[in-house]
C-alpha cells in the first residue's frame, strides 16, 4: 500500500514538473489526471466528425506500435529525462526501477 502512495507521490510530481516546464503536449492523454485512453479517443472522434460535419473527406491510419515500443531503450528514456532537468535522487529511483525490468504493452 505506501510503496503504491510513493508511486502516486512521485509520478504526480514529475507529470507536474513536465507540464509546468511545457514539455508534455496538450494532447497526451495518458498519465494525466482526467484523461486516459477513453479521453484520447473521444477526442480524435470529435476532430473527426468535426471535419466531416465541414465536408471534409479524410483518410485514417492505424498503426500497431507495441513492438515499438517493446524495443524502446531504458537509457534513451533516461538520457531524455537527464535532459529535462529530471536529476539527482528521482534520476537514480527510475534508473534502479528500470534494471532488469523488461517492456511489454
Amino acid at each position: 500500500m505506501l510503496c503504491k502512495i510513493l508511486e502516486s507521490i512521485i509520478r504526480d510530481g514529475l507529470v507536474g514538473y513536465l507540464e509546468g516546464a511545457g514539455l508534455i503536449q496538450d494532447t497526451q492523454h495518458e498519465f494525466r489526471k482526467g484523461r486516459s485512453c477513453l479521453s484520447n479517443l473521444l477526442s480524435f472522434l470529435d476532430q473527426v466528425t468535426g471535419l466531416v460535419d465541414k465536408g471534409y473527406s479524410l483518410d485514417i491510419i492505424y498503426l500497431d506500435l507495441a513492438k515499438a515500443f517493446d524495443k524502446a531503450p531504458h537509457q534513451r528514456l533516461l538520457n531524455k529525462l537527464n535532459a529535462y532537468g529530471v536529476r539527482g535522487k528521482l534520476h537514480a529511483w527510475i534508473a534502479d526501477w528500470l534494471v532488469d525490468r523488461r517492456q511489454r504493452v
